[in-house]
């Protein structure tokens, strides 16, 4: 005979169990705010946008310029990101980071069919943000007429210090802790209900020792 699922008696051990569904989600929720708000150090992103496009060009072959060009757009992207163009702007920023640190602060991305390329860095500082960030978009512009020998690269726009807040996140962090807390809530309850073999109800004789209950015996209190 198969066991089915009684859902009011899942419901049962559920509202048993009620304060581990409760204080649990609530002791995450206050142990994700303490990580969010004393251990998390906050983090800025700023960017700048560098154009892909040729100066001068002729009418005739324009569409196919910027053809090209669009073409370029993953190429100048790598570029970007190149230990080249990175340790250059390492050692203009007097070793303050090394190009790996650089790396992992830079983040380049360009929209579908769009010659702008947009260079976003993160940093603890607003200010050595944009800092990183124009440095970055002006060293590429220099050296990659020499890399590619082309003359197609302008900077667009300059970042600026008032590079937005972008880590942590504190409204997300509480709705992890919440549901996490949940899981973990669920889990106890699952593996309490799961080890303890005790025979506590007229079910439990009927359906751990297949006989029927006659009887039971009320229990007073003194």
């Amino acid at each position: 005979m198969e066991e089915t699922i009684d859902l009011s008696k899942l419901f049962g051990i559920l509202k048993k169990n009620i304060k581990y569904i409760i204080v649990l989600p609530i002791v995450f929720l206050i142990l994700s705010m303490v990580i969010t708000f004393v251990f998390m150090t906050p983090k800025y992103s700023t960017s700048t946008q560098v154009l892909v496009n040729q100066k001068e060009t002729d009418n005739q072959m324009m569409a196919q310029q910027v053809q090209s060009n669009l073409q370029l757009v993953n190429t100048y992207s790598e570029i970007i990101k190149s230990p080249r163009i990175l340790d250059k702007v390492s050692k203009n920023l007097k070793g303050k980071y090394t190009s790996n640190e650089l790396s992992g602060m830079l983040t380049v991305t360009n929209q579908a069919e769009s010659q702008i390329l947009n260079i976003a860095v993160e940093n603890e500082s607003r200010e050595t943000a944009s800092k990183v960030a124009n440095e970055i978009a002006k060293v590429f512009s220099k050296d990659v007429n020499k890399i590619m020998n082309v003359d197609n690269v302008s900077i667009l726009s300059k970042a600026d210090n008032n590079g937005s807040k972008v880590s942590p996140k504190p409204l997300i962090n509480a709705v992890v802790g919440v549901f996490f807390g949940l899981i973990v809530a669920l889990i106890v309850i699952f593996l309490k209900e799961l080890l303890d073999k005790r025979i506590k109800t007229e079910e439990d004789v009927e359906e751990q020792l297949n006989i029927p209950v006659l009887g039971t015996i009320q229990r007073f209190d003194q």
